[in-house]
């Protein structure tokens, strides 16, 4: 019955039109009010897998689904252990909703994916990322970053690593930039040795707004002093 009452019908229609017929005005009742979370509870409390996964497909073709009723749909779709269902279900959502509203999906995608596969699938997880950060906010973009990061650290290449570190300063919102640079700063020295992380210091106090950038001279000179190349800590204190 809930199958039927969401049908598409074949052109617009007027909700208060009494001529209409009912399930013409029982849809746009269901789109205008988004009723999709409504539909869903039902099915997943009476119905079968099948005719559950029937009424999440029709809600999304309708396009009256949430970015939550998506994750209820492919969080289902994992409980039955229909993995790639669910990710793919995750695409859909995707592809209907855009920046910020579809940050959610993608996140709770993302985590998932990682969770599922680990470095298993690695090149397929570096091509999410990439469709991920490709119109992402700065907003949302430093929490994605280390997440991108993290798994070239753990399953890829340190130097992947270093690289989405590198293009996270500059994609980051600007009150996160001084943070951003010092995570990529103490990466640098863990991975490659404190010398390394020189090239970044001096990139980092070209760009950082003045008093940022007056602390990460400090934080340089100090890293100089302790290297014992005092001349170059006297010359980053005099700049």
């Amino acid at each position: 019955l809930m199958q039927r009452a969401t049908a598409m019908p074949p052109r617009k229609t007027h909700y208060f039109d009494e001529t209409e017929p009912v399930q013409n005005r029982v849809y746009k009742s269901l789109k205008s009010k988004l009723n999709g979370q409504m539909l869903e509870d039902i099915e997943e409390a009476f119905g079968t897998l099948e005719s559950c996964q029937a009424v999440y497909e029709r809600i999304i073709d309708l396009r009256i689904a949430t970015p939550q009723i998506i994750i209820n749909y492919a969080k289902f779709l994992e409980e039955n252990n229909y993995f790639e269902n669910a990710f793919k279900t995750y695409e859909k959502g995707i592809a209907l909703f855009k920046w910020p509203i579809v940050n959610e999906i993608w996140t709770v995608y993302l985590v998932k994916f990682l969770n599922r596969y680990g470095g298993k699938k690695l090149e397929r997880a570096r091509d999410l990322f990439e469709q991920c950060l490709e119109n992402c906010p700065s907003k949302f973009a430093m929490k994605l970053y280390l997440l991108y990061a993290k798994l070239e650290e753990q399953y890829g290449l340190p130097r992947h690593a270093m690289n989405i570190y590198n293009r996270a300063t500059a994609a980051v919102e600007r009150h996160e930039m001084y943070s951003m640079f010092n995570i990529y700063i103490k990466k640098a020295k863990s991975m490659y040795g404190l010398t390394h992380s020189r090239p970044i210091y001096e990139h980092a106090i070209e760009v950082l707004p003045e008093d940022q950038s007056r602390a990460m001279s400090i934080e340089f000179a100090e890293m100089e002093r302790k290297l014992g190349e005092i001349d170059r800590a006297r010359a980053i204190y005099a700049h």
